[in-house]
């Protein structure tokens, strides 16, 4: 199965670099919000891939919402994660895809198109970038770490990001708000960042991202330290995480409860 997500994100974000560098019409423009007919297309492309394949799954996917099918199997897409950098010509986005299988995340892959990195992981098998092995790395300097931060798009206000991150920004070398959740959680699996910490947000557009951290020995657990725990898909769960090199987990977290 990993293969044909693999196949299916390829197919997408072929198209996706191809378009990347024309000016992007969008379909609706919000306050804090981007739609773009490249996400529609993103995931007609995904979708064509995995129904040939896999008839009898279900999918969930941003645009199209819900194709129930067959329950045992669902896909998790995110056809365009970081859409708004998209839209502003910002080489920062992915398309993410997590099979879960009887209420557990079984495989993820996230594809980084401008760069070609293609992240996968199947649970118990490991973490690999372009077939490469994936492992956290072991800084344990606090102040040294750098991390980013993903916040739910409409359950946290500006001045709760304000307040929430000011103790990382003051405490560690670097926090990023790079507005690419997937890609984040790959960055971590590859020991380029040391953490992620996540307030209130939605897991379709992460799924993929958590598996291939944590198959690459990141720790993640909820803020209170309780260890992660994938429920089966609901959109409306917005669950608050820290993810990090298991080195300097509780030290960060320290930060969370000031």
């Amino acid at each position: 199965m990993i293969e044909i997500a693999i196949q299916a994100a390829r197919a997408a974000g072929s198209y996706l670099k191809e378009c990347f560098n024309e000016k992007s019409i969008p379909d609706e423009e919000l306050h804090n919000d981007v739609k773009l007919p490249e996400d529609k297309e993103s995931e007609r492309r995904i979708i064509e891939v995995l129904h040939r394949h896999f008839p009898a799954h279900s999918i969930y996917s941003e645009e199209v919402g819900a194709l129930d099918r067959e329950e045992e199997y669902l896909w998790i897409i995110d056809p365009l994660d970081g859409t708004n950098n998209y839209f502003i010509g910002y080489p920062y986005f992915s398309v993410s895809i997590a099979l879960q299988h009887a209420g557990e995340i079984v495989l993820g892959v996230v594809y980084n198109p401008i760069a070609d990195q293609m992240f996968w992981a199947e649970k118990g098998k490991g973490a690999f970038l372009n077939g490469n092995p994936l492992h956290v790395n072991e800084r344990a300097e606090r102040k040294m770490a750098v991390g980013t931060y993903v916040r739910g798009r409409h359950s946290v206000t500006r001045e709760q990001e304000l307040a929430f991150t000011e103790p990382f920004m003051l405490e560690t070398k670097r926090l990023m708000r790079n507005v690419g959740p997937a890609l984040d959680w790959c960055l971590l699996a590859r020991g380029w960042i040391d953490y992620v910490v996540m307030q209130k947000s939605g897991i379709m557009d992460v799924a993929a991202g958590i598996l291939i951290a944590q198959e690459a020995n990141a720790r993640v657990t909820y803020w209170d330290g309780s260890p992660y725990q994938h429920q089966p898909f609901d959109e409306t769960h917005l669950p608050s995480l820290l993810a990090t090199n298991g080195v300097l987990h509780e030290e960060l977290r320290k930060l969370i409860a000031e």
